[in-house]
């Protein structure tokens, strides 16, 4: 045995024995990954050690005083994830928009993370990471984010709208963790003025006839004042017969709601109302809302729970304790049907979904940072904010501060909120329904999350579809054409200066411009996710 091989043996023995040594010295609460973050062997990753800094554009703090890097929420979220954030907000009004993500994208400055809404963008999710905006974060997800992975293991009907038709991965999405959060619109009618004339609170077509007309008689100069061109997307009023003015779902197949013979029957209803002084006559366009309503110039629309039923309760609180306007359910053509359709959605929504880009350097911290929001520590601070401030455990439930709910400086409650939590807006966590029952303080609105959620829409909504590039520029070029025609006719329907007489002719221009072409592609789509 040479005396340079007994060097080598003994040279080995001692290294093996010093990494021994250090690594015995390492203790059992730490250990470290690849990238250097720390974090307790226990599985509870927050916060981490990290002296790394990520770049997060997006998800605006919706508050003209606060920005998001400074509100507490902001600060909170770097403080309990370890986490140094740069956070770059969106020139205002493009959040989400394809301006605004165009002028990101074609900068070619790329932050670590953005958190927006990319599936209502042209060609989709999958065209951003097609073109190198985006990564896929299949295996990403499996190795660093533990809270997510389980929840969708967990929630096999979320996971099913969150991946794409191949099974890829893209976002760390928001989630609504209980249905109650899936409807937070409808329809509201002056309860007060009702009781006045001795009526009941409508369900049926008719019986809203006779109510608006008996407010059109009492002074009211536009009884029913709402957005057509918004709501009736869901079907609010044309639901009654069976249709909306958009794609919907029967049985399997896709149809499209102005091709339906039952869409002329809808829309001469409306034309009626219209011609009767009923139906707001700028209902194209509406005005002044909050006028219209608070001086009952207008008795019923559809409103948004928080900020249209709450402001108007609010706001007449004092000034007239008898004003009562109150949710009612969807209309229906006979006592006693079930709603087709109405406002409710889907659990999964892609507003303000976070997504790791190509340029990422650090794809493992980002990926954690993200995974936070679906860890405990993170749905607290996501929902509730930060306890002993914005919240407080009572008997094991979150209960809001007056911080939140009586706000010492004056601020609404929404307003508030902003600072403290996203809960009321959106983000890559899990919507609790805690904070609705407490963000939700008339009974109205109370009422109306169980009034308007009695419909049947989601079985006939489109599902979280996905199209490839090809199908998305057809779609766009075909609905384009579509809607310009749709918007400019349906709305001469109404006000009688197209005779309704003319709706065949109306379905066969609608088929001239690709209108079965876009049922086709979308039908595809259906199939597709149906098979994901």
């Amino acid at each position: 045995m040479s005396r340079n091989f007994l060097k080598t043996v003994i040279f080995v023995i001692i290294l093996s024995l010093f990494v021994s040594s250090l690594l015995a010295g390492c203790g059992k609460t730490k250990k470290t990954i690849s990238n250097g973050i720390k974090y307790p062997s226990n599985g509870e990753v927050y916060p981490m050690e990290t002296d790394a800094t990520l770049s997060v554009w997006g998800m605006s703090s919706n508050s003209s005083s606060t920005s998001l890097e400074s509100s507490p929420f902001g600060k909170k979220w770097q403080e309990l994830t370890g986490v140094t954030v740069e956070f770059q907000q969106p020139m205002a009004g493009t959040n989400g928009s394809s301006e605004g993500l165009s002028l990101l994208i074609a900068s070619g400055d790329l932050p670590d993370i953005i958190i927006s809404n990319l599936y209502n963008q042209p060609g989709g999710i999958k065209k951003f990471a097609d073109d190198g905006v985006i990564i896929r974060l299949n295996e990403v997800m499996d190795k660093y984010a533990p809270n997510l992975v389980k929840y969708l293991n967990e929630n096999k009907d979320i996971d099913k709208m969150v991946k794409s038709d191949d099974g890829s991965y893209y976002m760390f999405p928001f989630i609504r963790g209980d249905e109650i959060l899936s409807v937070s619109s409808g329809p509201v009618i002056r309860k007060d003025l009702l009781d006045e004339g001795g009526l009941a609170v409508p369900e049926t077509i008719d019986e809203w006839y006779v109510a608006l007309k008996y407010f059109k008689e009492r002074g009211a100069d536009a009884p029913l004042s709402y957005d057509f061109a918004s709501w009736e997307k869901l079907g609010v009023f044309l639901g009654a017969y069976g249709v909306k003015a958009d794609f919907y779902v029967v049985d399997g197949k896709v149809k499209y709601g102005y091709l339906e013979p039952q869409m002329k029957d809808a829309l001469s209803n409306l034309k009626k109302w219209y011609d009767e002084g009923l139906l707001d006559k700028n209902f194209i366009k509406i005005g002044d809302l909050d006028s219209k309503i608070l001086t009952s110039e207008a008795c019923a629309s559809v409103l948004f729970a928080g900020s249209g039923l709450g402001k108007y309760l609010s706001a007449m609180r004092e000034k007239d304790p008898k004003f009562n306007l109150v949710p009612t359910k969807f209309p229906v053509l006979n006592k006693g049907d079930k709603p087709m359709f109405g406002t409710k959605e889907f659990r999964y929504v892609p507003n303000n979904n976070g997504f790791i880009t190509t340029a990422c350097q650090n794809v493992e911290l980002a990926a954690r940072f993200l995974d936070f929001g679906y860890s405990e520590k993170g749905h607290m601070l996501f929902n509730f904010g930060i306890e002993g401030e914005s919240y407080v455990m009572e008997d094991g439930y979150p209960r809001y501060t007056e911080l939140i709910t009586k706000n010492p400086e004056g601020l609404s409650m929404s307003n508030v909120m902003v600072k403290y939590m996203r809960a009321s807006m959106s983000g890559p966590f899990v919507q609790d329904k805690r904070y609705i029952e407490q963000y939700y303080t008339f009974e109205q609105q109370k009422d109306a999350l169980k009034l308007w959620s009695e419909t049947d829409t989601l079985k006939y909504n489109i599902p979280m579809v996905s199209f490839d590039e090809e199908q998305s520029q057809q779609l766009s070029s075909i609905m384009n054409n579509v809607k310009t025609y749709v918007d400019e006719t349906v709305f001469k329907f109404i006000m009688g200066i197209e005779p309704i007489e003319n709706y065949d002719k109306f379905v066969s221009q609608l088929k001239a411009l690709g209108i079965e072409k876009a049922i086709e592609i979308y039908q595809k789509a259906v199939e597709n996710y149906q098979n994901r």
